[in-house]
């Protein structure tokens, strides 16, 4: 009975200290921080009147890594800066992945001055799934934004 009364205590242990540890890398990794490394790649639409802009964010050290991907579009009046803390932007988020070939994902390019494509990884060798976040428009309505997914 010992024995047993003991495993459990190690199996309590060993749950509360992995829900511990999964809390901490969701706060971590919530808010966005001054030490994160920010990458931002414009793509201008053929008419010059909008933009696509792919962000990737990566940071959290060894404790809480972190890697996501943003593309947004948005009007080319406006900065990425400004653009950047209004989700409404957003068409596509999801953590950082790459193609079967190693290129990075996702992939954006223009089609004409309102169709964007954009290309994204599902990594066929994954155990668990991932959040990835889709909009078919920016936020005016103007551009239509459609997604092709490969391996």
């Amino acid at each position: 009975m010992k024995a047993i009364r003991w495993f459990k205590f190690i199996l309590a242990t060993f749950g509360a200290l992995t829900l511990i540890k999964y809390a901490a890398v969701a706060l971590l990794s919530l808010s966005p921080d001054s030490e994160d490394e920010v990458t931002k790649t414009m793509y201008l639409s053929p008419n010059g009147k909008y933009t696509a802009a792919h962000v990737t964010r990566t940071g959290g050290g060894a404790i809480a890594p972190f890697c996501s991907d943003t593309v947004f579009v948005f009007n080319s009046l406006q900065t990425i800066d400004e653009v950047m803390t209004h989700t409404e932007y957003e068409v596509y988020s999801g953590e950082c992945d790459v193609f079967f070939n190693n290129d990075a994902s996702p992939k954006v390019k223009w089609r004409s001055d309102s169709d964007l494509r954009i290309d994204i990884a599902i990594g066929a060798t994954r155990v668990l799934s991932r959040d990835v976040s889709l909009r078919a428009s920016d936020a005016s309505g103007q551009v239509q934004v459609k997604f092709s997914a490969y391996r």
